[in-house]
């Protein structure tokens, strides 16, 4: 042994700097970045326990839309202050009738909520024959109401093949 690590010396002595430098970075890391969860949202967020979400919004709203045959499918996520609700509508829905359904979320939450948390929803078409969709509603904190992503003409998809 003493002989493997006589001809081995200076490679044992390059990997024990290697790793030693290793842990100083790491170290040096941690202190200048001492909690990288704080780097999303900041303080942002320390006033959220002052705004929780009763889970029977979620469950109104789905009742809401189960009432609607265009819609094939919901689904919502809460990131933070931003609550992002995806709905999947049938292919023969309108973007009318697409904002129209966007307002019954609004319409389920409380002017607490309201004031403090971003929604978003996301409408989508379950195959996208038309490139009209999807469309994005979001309403933050201090508007009134959904502010929807600009109407789309309508473009079939040969016609765009044929200008080409």
């Amino acid at each position: 042994m003493k002989e493997y690590i006589l001809r081995h010396k200076k490679t044992i002595i390059l990997v024990f700097i290697f790793i030693l430098l290793l842990v100083l970075v790491i170290k040096i890391k941690d202190i200048l970045i001492p909690n990288e969860t704080l780097f999303n949202y900041g303080p942002r967020l320390d006033e959220i326990d002052n705004y929780p979400i009763d889970e029977n919004i979620y469950k109104k709203i789905d009742e809401e839309y189960a009432k609607n045959t265009n819609i094939v499918k919901t689904t919502h996520r809460v990131q933070g202050k931003i609550i992002n609700f995806f709905v999947t509508l049938d292919d023969k829905a309108t973007i009318a009738d697409a904002k129209k359904l966007g307002d019954i979320i609004i319409k389920q939450f409380d002017e607490k909520s309201l004031s403090y948390y971003s929604i978003q929803v996301y409408m989508l078409k379950e195959k996208e024959e038309l490139n009209n969709f999807p469309i994005v509603g979001m309403k933050n904190p201090k508007s009134e109401g959904l502010v929807w992503t600009k109407d789309r003409e309508i473009v079939k998809e040969e016609e765009v093949k044929n200008e080409e």
